[in-house]
């Protein structure tokens, strides 16, 4: 048995995301990063009644809030997108 030609193929790194460097390949590596590494809003009551109610009877304190969560999830989707760039053009690359 060849152990080198045996480990050389284990070495090699499997990735769950596609090597497609084109947009349609960049978008899907997109959508799968999402679902894996979903954010959470930072700033919740833990229920959509009552953060609704917060945005409906306390306008000035909801627009603050839905602000802050907005900018949060910005920040969330341009990761994403960085991440999704790399698995897609860069990585193709190395493999």
């Amino acid at each position: 048995m060849d152990y080198t030609k045996q480990n050389s193929l284990s070495m090699k790194a499997k990735s769950r995301y596609n090597s497609d460097c084109s947009v349609k390949g960049v978008v899907k590596n997109f959508i799968k990063i999402k679902k894996d590494a979903s954010v959470s809003k930072p700033i919740s009551s833990g229920s959509s009644i009552a953060d609704k109610s917060l945005v409906t009877k306390i306008p000035v304190v909801g627009s603050i809030v839905k602000r802050l969560n907005q900018s949060s999830m910005v920040g969330a989707y341009i990761a994403h997108g960085i991440n999704a760039y790399k698995e897609s053009c860069i990585n193709r690359k190395k493999k």
